[in-house]
């Protein structure tokens, strides 16, 4: 696999006695998720209507808002990745990133019992939990799985995650169908869903053992940043993952665009689709999701993990073009949901796999929590400017330019090395 992305880390070169992608640190984390993604996507269904509609949030100001919460999500996952490279321990610390998002749901509760408490500052700290954990969660799955396997390991965890953030929106349909307007009822059970999460990572996952390095012929952790700076293949995917991430304009704009096309159509109005069938939309991308997730995982790990990456980002393209036709029809808004989707199996869990190659295990949760503060920093980048373009000149052409965007990076990325990876030899 590091023909083309570069030299093979020292400290993985050797052959380890690990047991394989399914092994019980890979479930457990992957339960983690499915009980905290039904919990964080109960949340997350109903915020892009609850601000636009209810609170009036114009294209503009959610797009600020969408910034905000990518940036809230960045903010802490360099800490994290660094406390869990310094001290041995990415179980505590993805732990205390799970605690403080269910702590932050409490406080969601709060304002929906009090008029008077706001649910904005509560939403953006659940943004910096989830920043917290996910470099640490992330280095754990590498670490208890053999190099080949990664792909598949990270497709698993990510479909147990994607089952979650089907289950999730579900949940909320059925609160609010049954209780319309009943927000209190969406945060309390996200609350309980919270805690079995994070039950569950303090309860049944360990530690991993790092192969300890010698510091005279090795980076120091407190050199981190300028390790990973230094190695060439890991910021050619630094590079790389930043620039696709310029055009990611985010889930809840995409489906904002699907719901004002049904509300200004004859065929397909507001009663016809009114907000409460608005987390369907959530549901709808999650079932193709984790459907593929654990597929297009195992083919990564098969045909080389940079090229199923890239074309997830031509699904992407191809997601924003559908859009560009403003789907009304329920088959057009299935495709719609479905090449979303299918966009997420191909790269949620594969770059993280393809990553964790270029990258010392000691080093190896920073690694990854730099590389997702980058995408993260991006898609905030790309949220804020896709929202001002939208109320300036229309979502017509705020959609056409992110098209024209992705499928201009994706040209020039298909003629550098990182696509002309190769699969490790145990895979073919």
């Amino acid at each position: 696999m590091y023909t083309g992305l570069g030299a093979r880390p020292k400290e993985a070169a050797g052959k380890k006695s690990r047991k394989g992608a399914l092994n019980g640190t890979v479930i457990a984390l992957g339960m983690t998720s499915f009980f905290s993604d039904i919990s964080s996507e109960m949340v997350a269904a109903v915020i892009p209507l609850f601000l636009t509609v209810q609170l009036g949030f114009s294209p503009a100001a959610f797009g600020l808002f969408q910034g905000a919460y990518e940036l809230a999500n960045s903010l802490l996952r360099l800490v994290g990745g660094t406390i869990a490279d310094r001290t041995r321990r990415p179980k505590e610390t993805a732990a205390a990133g799970y605690g403080l998002s269910t702590l932050t749901r409490v406080g969601l509760l709060c304002s929906a019992i009090v008029s008077s408490v706001p649910a904005v500052p509560f939403l953006l700290a659940d943004r910096l939990g989830k920043g917290l954990r996910t470099g640490p969660r992330d280095a754990m799955i590498s670490l208890a799985t053999p190099e080949q396997s990664w792909g598949t390991a990270f497709g698993f965890h990510r479909t147990l995650d994607a089952t979650g953030a089907l289950l999730g929106p579900l949940i909320a349909f059925g609160l609010l169908w049954a209780l319309p307007g009943s927000y209190d009822s969406v945060f309390m059970f996200s609350v309980g869903f919270g805690l079995l999460g994070f039950a569950v990572i303090m309860t049944w996952v360990r530690n991993p053992k790092v192969v300890e390095v010698d510091p005279a012929k090795s980076e120091k952790v407190t050199g981190a940043m300028a390790a990973h700076w230094q190695n060439s293949a890991f910021r050619r995917v630094l590079f790389v993952g930043t620039a696709f991430g310029l055009f990611s304009i985010g889930d809840s704009f995409a489906y904002l665009v699907i719901f004002e096309a049904a509300k200004s159509s004859d065929g397909l109005g507001i009663s016809g689709f009114g907000a409460q069938y608005f987390p369907l939309l959530f549901a709808g991308t999650a079932v193709v999701f984790l459907l593929s997730a654990t597929p297009l995982g195992r083919l990564a790990d098969r045909v080389g993990r940079a090229r199923v990456w890239v074309v997830g980002q031509v699904l992407l393209a191809g997601t924003y073009a559908a859009l560009l036709f403003q789907p009304t029809s329920v088959l057009a808004i299935v495709g719609v949901l479905t090449l979303l989707g299918l966009y997420y199996g191909a790269t949620d869990g594969v770059l993280p796999a393809l990553a964790a190659g270029v990258v010392p295990e000691s080093l190896r949760s920073s690694g990854l929590a730099l590389l997702a503060t980058c995408v993260a920093v991006a898609r905030m980048v790309s949220a804020l400017s896709f929202g001002l373009i939208w109320q300036w000149v229309g979502v017509d052409r705020a959609l056409a330019l992110a098209c024209v965007g992705l499928v201009l990076t994706i040209g020039a990325v298909s003629f550098t090395a990182i696509v002309r990876e190769r699969p490790t030899e145990a895979n073919l």
